[in-house]
């Protein structure tokens, strides 16, 4: 897909498989960025303006409240798609969502729709084939 300018999107979780793996299946329609502490996430929510924060259920839930608090303490806070069960444990907010089941292409899905793209852009970035990247050789 290409857009004039990709949405940015936050991924925060502590899991490197999970964030390796949502990176890749998110980059078709985002411009990703990952963040594996809390600190990593509010220094990056703090110095840059995002679309989309996604939460992974591999951060302990007084991270994510924090990070939670952080994203909506911001001038134009961003929405906030959480990977966790807890609407109100998380202190989420009403623009705010879950993402409880479902595969990779229910996640690009749901990231677009919720992400500043249109929905026909949401439609047809859902619908491209993942990218393919070269497997890293192991020595």
């Amino acid at each position: 897909m290409h857009l004039s300018r990709k949405p940015e999107l936050l991924c925060a979780g502590r899991d490197a498989m999970l964030n390796r793996t949502r990176r890749m299946i998110l980059e078709k329609c985002f411009s990703v960025k990952v963040a594996t502490t809390e600190a990593e996430a509010t220094a990056l929510l703090l110095g840059q303006r995002f679309d989309l924060v996604l939460l992974c259920y591999s951060l302990p839930d007084e991270e994510c409240r924090r990070i939670v608090g952080v994203t909506h303490s911001l001038p134009s806070p961003p929405k906030i798609l959480s990977m966790a069960e807890g609407h109100e444990r998380l202190l989420l907010g009403p623009r705010d969502e879950e993402l409880l089941s479902g595969g990779p292409a229910d996640l690009l899905k749901k990231a677009a729709a919720m992400g500043a793209l249109t929905p026909a852009e949401a439609e047809k970035c859902a619908a491209e084939e993942p990218v393919q990247r070269p497997r890293e050789s192991i020595q």
